[in-house]
């Protein structure tokens, strides 16, 4: 199967840029084939229009009619428990990563780098040692 992510009614996405960025939304109507009408009560977001170029969609789907109010897609969200499910997903993760590291300083960043040589320094080591006996 090519696709596994279809966009459609009900799917949850992550939107990755502009002034939203880092929540979630549901898909409630296609506008056209590049923007998406999506809402989220869930997380303050308002009805809005939203190119699909700044969204990452997700597995997570709810069951919700086209175009249906935003009082819907609330209780369609706690329904499903689709937060605590979006937490443990693997986009939800990476994206807290994200937000952790770009919070370091300068020390931290040098810290940081200075494991990561280390580390990369024992793995190469330990090839080395292999290849030789090899």
């Amino acid at each position: 199967m090519l696709y596994q992510r279809y966009i459609e009614i009900g799917r949850l996405c992550y939107i990755r840029l502009g002034d939203n960025a880092g929540k979630t939304c549901v898909v409630v109507d296609l506008v056209d084939q590049k923007r998406l009408l999506v809402d989220g009560p869930h997380c303050g977001l308002p009805r809005q229009v939203i190119r699909l170029k700044n969204l990452a969609i997700t597995d997570l789907k709810v069951k919700i009619p086209r175009g249906c109010k935003t009082k819907t897609v609330r209780d369609a969200l706690t329904k499903d428990d689709i937060s605590t499910k979006f937490l443990q997903s693997s986009l939800s993760k990476k994206a807290e990563a994200k937000k952790s590291k770009a919070g370091l300083g300068d020390f931290e960043r040098f810290k940081l780098r200075v494991e990561k040589t280390a580390h990369n320094r024992k793995i190469r080591s330990t090839v080395r040692k292999l290849k030789k006996s090899s």
